[in-house]
């Protein structure tokens, strides 16, 4: 038996007050789709502004996607408007071409436009909530779906009354209730055909299989999804209470805490439950609250704590998680590089001072610190000098020497450089190359030490890990005519 109109009004100021969606003075920007859901909203929030003392106006999004009955939807929110005397606010944008544009549904992109349009009323008009009309039913469907997606605790939770500045004052309203409302209120409402299509996900929950359900199964299936979603919030945010209390005490010790960091031995003592939340809650801290990785990436993260320093992990949108010296180290890619920036050195050989016509009349130029021109970046190389000089490609070769094919790098334009992101090094024969940070982290290269080792590049491609080995597309063949000796060293060997 559906619910009277008063006995909805007093369940949803309840609600407001339970969760502390509305308070005074608050300007509240509602959604109207047009829909009963939305309508129904609007109606109870003019029938409580005046005892609550708030305020409120419309917001309407036309998508462009269902042509008249759009614009129909949106000539009615209008007209509602201007019958209980509320401003409104309106936009039409072309949903389907966003998503094209963007590569993703049509409902996401309507989702993201909507909310975009939303937040620019606000901002622009001086509205600090928004309210939406998800009901009961929506928040059962969300379950069924995260069930089906395989969610852990947290997702279970499905929509709350509140996040950030959305509020959702009828969560708790079952749609039969909301559609017996507008009835009993004499409200007419807008019903959108594609609805009753089964072309998305949610659509397909609501018209099918909870009704199948509620058929054959439980005819309270609604109301016991959502007791479960109080069940799985409850529990969660218990957890996760603990998890954040115990990030402050295993994150950074540095000022700001930057870089994000957790402390491996701290996280391989408490259960895994928590260490996931913990490495969300450190990922979040670089992305974002939206961040929202898979299990398969948290398992990636996990794995590190047995590995040593160098190990990685990428997750989405570009977020790298290194093992440091006893720390799980979280930061971007675009900061990483940057971090390698502040720290780089490059400097051009002018092979001028190198080639001579004679290759028994050896040219040589030394590049030391004193060479480099920036003399922060310099002493990046430490006491490092390189000696480079034309020769006989087949002289013996003595201590702290190495040899290249001068012939495959006479063209091209070399510098002397420490490593950058992304750098690999041609180490077969068949021209197959590898990560030049895979490499050191095979030969143990302390990661300390790998920002300082030099590099001669050939147009940006490594020709020589210098003190190392000579990538395989440089080394000097039978048929080299003329080799490129390195002499390496400190300063005093040098000499």
């Amino acid at each position: 038996m559906s619910k009277t109109y008063n006995e909805i009004l007093l369940d949803v100021k309840a609600a407001i007050a339970e969760n502390g969606l509305i308070e005074k003075g608050d300007k509240v920007l509602v959604a109207l789709s047009g829909g009963a859901d939305s309508v129904c909203l609007l109606d109870l929030l003019c029938r409580l502004r005046g005892e609550l003392s708030f305020d409120i106006a419309a917001a309407h999004l036309n998508h462009m996607i269902r042509g008249d009955e759009a614009n129909r939807d949106e000539a009615y929110a209008a007209e509602l408007c201007t019958q209980l005397d509320i401003p409104f606010y309106a936009e039409r944008s072309d949903v389907p071409r966003i998503a094209k544009e963007k590569g993703v549904s049509e409902e996401l992109a309507g989702r993201e436009t909507r909310y975009d349009f939303f937040a620019r009323v606000c901002q622009k008009n001086g509205f600090n909530k928004i309210a939406t009309a998800h009901n009961k039913n929506d928040r059962a469907e969300t379950v069924l779906m995260r069930i089906m997606r395989g969610t852990g605790i947290d997702g279970l939770g499905s929509i709350k009354y509140k996040r950030d500045n959305i509020i959702r004052p009828i969560l708790g309203v079952e749609r039969k209730d909301i559609e017996s409302y507008c009835a009993e209120r004499n409200l007419k409402f807008c019903t959108d055909s594609t609805n009753f299509e089964s072309e998305y996900t949610r659509n397909k929950v609501r018209n099918e299989l909870l009704p199948m359900i509620e058929k054959n199964f439980n005819p309270g299936i609604v109301s016991t999804l959502c007791q479960l979603a109080d069940n799985a919030s409850e529990d969660a945010a218990f957890i996760n209470g603990y998890a954040k209390r115990l990030y402050q005490r295993i994150n950074s010790p540095l000022p700001k805490r930057k870089p994000v960091v957790l402390d491996i031995k701290s996280l391989k003592l408490v259960e895994k439950s928590i260490r996931n939340r913990l490495i969300l809650i450190a990922a979040r801290e670089v992305m974002g609250d939206g961040y929202s990785p898979e299990r398969v990436h948290f398992e990636s993260v996990n794995a590190l704590l047995d590995k040593e320093t160098g190990a990685v992990a990428v997750l989405p949108s570009g977020l790298r998680v290194n093992v440091k010296y006893g720390w799980l180290e979280f930061i971007t890619e675009a900061e990483e590089q940057e971090l390698m920036k502040s720290h780089s050195y490059s400097y051009e050989i002018d092979l001028d001072d190198v080639i001579k016509t004679d290759v028994t009349d050896i040219g040589e130029i030394t590049v030391a610190r004193t060479d480099l021109k920036d003399s922060d970046k310099a002493t990046s190389i430490d006491d490092f000098n390189i000696r480079m000089s034309v020769t006989d490609p087949h002289t013996k070769l003595g201590k702290n020497q190495m040899m290249l094919d001068f012939d495959m790098l006479e063209d091209k334009t070399l510098c002397i450089r420490n490593r950058r992101i992304g750098d690999k090094i041609v180490l077969f024969k068949d021209g197959r190359r590898k990560k030049l940070k895979s490499y050191w982290i095979d030969k143990k290269v302390p990661q300390s030490q790998r920002g300082k080792i030099p590099l001669l590049c050939a147009d940006n491609e490594i020709a020589a890990i210098i003190g190392d080995r000579v990538a395989e597309n440089y080394k000097v063949k039978k048929s080299t005519q003329r080799g490129l000796l390195i002499s390496y060293g400190s300063k005093n060997e040098n000499r």
